[in-house]
This record gives C-alpha cells, sequence and structure tokens, in this order.
C-alpha cells in the first residue's frame, strides 16, 4: 500500500523553517498570522497554537500565556487532534503543570492551587506538581512569617538604635558599660535573627505538613 505524503501549507512551513527555541519568533510569527492559522487544518492549526502557548510560557509573559492556555488544554483531550494518547496526556498535564506555575509567578496562589490539585488528582506521582503544591500554600500562609518578620524588623531596629547610642553616648561617657550593652544588642540582633528563621521554618513545616495530607487521601 502507497502511503501518501503530509501536505504542509506554505504557512505551515514557514513556521516550521523558525528555529524552535526561538521563542520571540515563534511568538511574533503567530501573532502576525494568527486569522490564517485559525483556518489552517486541526492537526497545523493545533501545532501552531501548543507552539506559541510554550513560547509565551518560556519567555515568561505569564499573563498573556494564561489567556491562552485553557484552549490549549481543551484542544489536548479533544479526539480531533490526533496525537497519541500519551503524548496527549503528558501534553495536558504539562499545560496543567505550568498553568498553575504562571498563576504562582503572577501572584495569584488560591488560583494555582487549585489547578496543582486538580493535577495531582489525576496524577499523584507528579513529583514537581507536589512541591509547587508546598509553594502555593506557603504563598497564602503567611500570617506566621507576617508576625515573625514584623517582630525580627523590631529588634533589628532595636539593635540598631543600641549601637547608636553605643556610639554617641556610652563608648564617651560610661566606657564601663560599653561590654554589657554589646552583649544586649548582640544578643537583641541574633535574637530577630532567630525568630526569623523560626517563622520560615514553621511556615515550610506547615506547608509540607498540608500537602502531605492531601497527597495521602
Amino acid at each position: 500500500m502507497q502511503i501518501r505524503p503530509t501536505i504542509y501549507t506554505r504557512l505551515y512551513r514557514d513556521f516550521l523553517a523558525i528555529e524552535p527555541k526561538n521563542y520571540h519568533a515563534v511568538i511574533r510569527f503567530y501573532e502576525q498570522w494568527e486569522e490564517q492559522i485559525a483556518k489552517l487544518d486541526d492537526d497545523q492549526h493545533y501545532d501552531l497554537l501548543f507552539a506559541f502557548t510554550n513560547a509565551l510560557f518560556e519567555v515568561g509573559a505569564y499573563r498573556q500565556f494564561l489567556a491562552v492556555v485553557d484552549q490549549a488544554v481543551l484542544i489536548s483531550l479533544d479526539e480531533s487532534y490526533r496525537k497519541e494518547q500519551l503524548q496527549k496526556q503528558h501534553l495536558f498535564e504539562q499545560l496543567l503543570f505550568r498553568k498553575a506555575a504562571a498563576f504562582v509567578q503572577t501572584i495569584e496562589p488560591a488560583k494555582a492551587e487549585h489547578v496543582v490539585r486538580e493535577l495531582l488528582r489525576i496524577n499523584p506521582n507528579h513529583a514537581l506538581a507536589a512541591l509547587l503544591l508546598r509553594k502555593t500554600l506557603r504563598q497564602q500562609n503567611t500570617s506566621i512569617n507576617t508576625v515573625t518578620r514584623a517582630t525580627a524588623i523590631l529588634m533589628f531596629g532595636l539593635s540598631a538604635l543600641i549601637i547608636l547610642i553605643e556610639i554617641l553616648i556610652i563608648r564617651s561617657f560610661y566606657d564601663m558599660y560599653t561590654l554589657g550593652v554589646e552583649l544586649s544588642r548582640n544578643l537583641i540582633f541574633l535574637g530577630g535573627l532567630l525568630i526569623l528563621i523560626i517563622g520560615e521554618v514553621l511556615t515550610r513545616w506547615r506547608a509540607y505538613r498540608h500537602a502531605r495530607q492531601f497527597l495521602n487521601k
């Protein structure tokens, strides 16, 4: 049986001529020919849409990426997209992960958490998604960090004030108290640093615990 060659349009051949990692060129090409691209047959149209979506993410155009990624997700599930099922599954998971990551980059952790939870329900073994879930939880669970950072800043400020007093007054007029003042301001500074570290550790631990609880369901 004779195998018929795949027929590519001129527009699609021009797209194939672009270096795949020249993401800015891919974006410019898609934006320039968007109306004509929409008229291509499904497979060629979809390939260009996925390349455009990928390029937006790679160059850090996260808001533009979020504007088109849902369309790409739907197409990855469409039966008319003639790819092997494993390829489509991989593409679907990649798009969901990148959607969640884009929400993290645009400081929308609640939306990122929702998307990454959906991805983990589909594939509980997605290691990067599990890490991203912890990050979204850390971004939202800011109560401990807010208190500890405010306390630490206050203590750092107090330590700086003591240094100023030490230089202007203690060393000039009350030199016998210098050692005690030095010890006090060092302890206050170290206390602020310790509080800052404790706040960060507690926040990370709570995020890890909540993520594990979700994954173990």
